[in-house]
């Protein structure tokens, strides 16, 4: 090699040497774990929006991977996470109510005129009062937000008196749902998840069922439902958690982390909450194709049923005292937020 080449073929080597000593940001992927079907409310307007804003704002920089099938069942979300198999997930906080008890607040019935707000108001009250109990500890908390609120659908006659929850079978999908039906004095039908809400109203099992009127739509029950009774309030609803691994998190460079931060909390849970009202909102269709009654709770009824479920209430308070939280502050906090946020809406 003559003298030329020689000190062609260093510079060369010194160019690469400082070209990869330089600052650069190394690709992350996140594994999240999707335990809904790909057509569902929770794909649409969580999985697929939130892996898709991650890899917009990050410029491809973090990578969003969601596995063929599921990791794991959906009970398992938690532990699924906590273990490593995947990075971020999703769960119906009635898998994990032993471990976390503050956000079953929002579950509550007649206390948030409707699920956003009610939805936001559990955000800021989790982060403003619960955060200090630990409760998500392992996890970082990247939002919450309830269902579209539950009605009584019924397949035969409807609910306008207490007294017709007498001798009625409803399908329920949570404890919180069963004592409110109990309570009522109706038999409340449990079932673990909701997959099987169809066989148990279509075969006639159940004069009907406790959910929102989306459910309509992804449980196809429209052609066999004659009555929905609604609620100022909603008869409760049901609370869900998005979370990552702190592990994980914490391992991030600073500006993922700032992504992460951006995409999450309060913008994740209202674009699903509002995506639970939409889905609620297009069940008007069925409803009007097969002649669905809808019937607005009296105050006659709403001052019935109201005295029977103060037990919330003071269970609610008893856990909150247990984790060492003012529960009075905290239960005034996320009642008043979720008015003022409903009334500004209007």
């Amino acid at each position: 090699m003559t003298p030329m080449m020689k000190r062609i073929a260093s510079a060369a080597l010194l160019a690469a040497i400082l070209a990869s000593s330089g600052p650069t940001r190394a690709d992350t992927t996140l594994t999240m774990n999707v335990a809904m079907p790909r057509t569902s409310s929770f794909y649409l307007g969580l999985y697929a929006p939130w892996k898709e804003a991650v890899e917009r704002e990050s410029n491809g920089a973090i990578k969003v991977d969601i596995p063929a099938a599921s990791l794991a069942p959906l009970p398992r979300q938690w532990d699924m996470v906590a273990s490593g198999i995947a990075d971020v997930a999703m769960t119906p906080d009635d898998f994990i109510r032993q471990r976390v008890k503050l956000p079953f607040l929002a579950e509550i019935p007649f206390i948030a005129p409707n699920s956003v707000a009610g939805t936001l108001a559990i955000w800021r009250t989790q982060q403003k009062f619960f955060a200090s109990a630990g409760e998500y500890k392992g996890m970082k908390l990247l939002g919450m937000w309830l269902n579209g609120g539950n009605t009584v659908m019924t397949t035969q006659r409807p609910v306008l008196t207490l007294d017709d929850f007498k001798g009625l079978k409803l399908w329920v999908g949570t404890p919180n749902i069963k004592a409110t039906i109990e309570a009522f004095g109706g038999t409340p039908v449990p079932s673990e998840g909701s997959s099987n809400m169809f066989d148990y109203v279509s075969g006639g099992i159940v004069d009907g069922t406790v959910t929102g009127k989306g459910s309509l739509i992804s449980f196809q029950i429209a052609r066999y439902i004659k009555h929905i009774t609604t609620f100022p309030g909603q008869l409760g609803y049901n609370v869900f958690s998005f979370f990552m691994n702190q592990k994980t998190y914490d391992r991030l460079t600073p500006a993922d982390r700032a992504v992460i931060d951006k995409v999450s909390y309060e913008a994740i849970s209202r674009r699903v909450a509002e995506g639970f009202v939409e889905q609620d909102n297009r069940a008007d269709e069925p409803i009007a194709q097969y002649g669905i009654a809808i019937h607005q709770a009296s105050p006659e009824l709403m001052a019935a049923m109201t005295p029977k479920l103060a037990f919330f209430k003071t269970e609610w308070l008893a856990a909150a005292k247990e984790r060492g939280i003012d529960g009075d502050a905290a239960y005034d906090y996320y009642v008043k937020t979720a008015q003022d946020i409903a009334a500004a809406a209007k």
